[in-house]
C-alpha cells in the first residue's frame, strides 16, 4: 500500500495511467484545505494487492473495511476502482486499486475468473 501525501508520493505508483488519476485526484483535494495539508481533508491510499484492506488500521480506520463501508466505489478505468469512505463530517479517505483486489479484499462477490 502506498498512502499519498505529497505529489512525490505519486511517484512511487508505476502505472502512468493510474498516477496520473491521483495526482489530479491530489491536486483537487488539496485545493479544498487552506493549509494545504492532505490530512486535513482525509487522504488517499494506492493498494498494491488485495491483503492491503487487511491493514485496515494503516487506513486510519477502526475497524474492518467491508463493501458497506464505502460511502461509493467508482470505476475509473484501466481496471481500477476509486472507492470513497467518509471518516467524519469534514474528512474521507479514497482507497485505489485494481477491481480483483477489491473484489477479494471487500466486495461481497467471487471474482471472475477472467479478471
Amino acid at each position: 500500500m502506498i498512502e499519498i501525501l505529497t505529489p512525490d508520493d505519486v511517484s512511487k505508483i508505476k502505472d502512468c495511467y493510474i498516477a496520473e488519476y491521483i495526482k489530479n485526484l491530489l491536486t483537487n483535494l488539496l485545493t479544498q484545505t487552506s493549509d494545504c495539508l492532505l490530512e486535513t481533508v482525509g487522504g488517499i491510499f494506492y493498494v498494491e494487492n488485495e491483503k492491503d484492506f487487511d491493514n485496515y488500521k494503516k487506513f486510519g480506520l477502526s475497524s474492518k473495511i467491508t463493501e458497506s463501508r464505502f460511502e461509493w466505489i467508482d470505476l475509473i478505468g484501466n481496471d481500477f476502482l476509486d472507492g470513497c469512505i467518509v471518516l467524519d463530517n469534514d474528512r474521507a479517505i479514497n482507497i485505489i486499486g485494481k477491481v480483483y483486489y477489491f473484489r477479494k479484499g471487500v466486495l461481497n462477490y467471487e471474482p471472475d475468473k477472467h479478471s
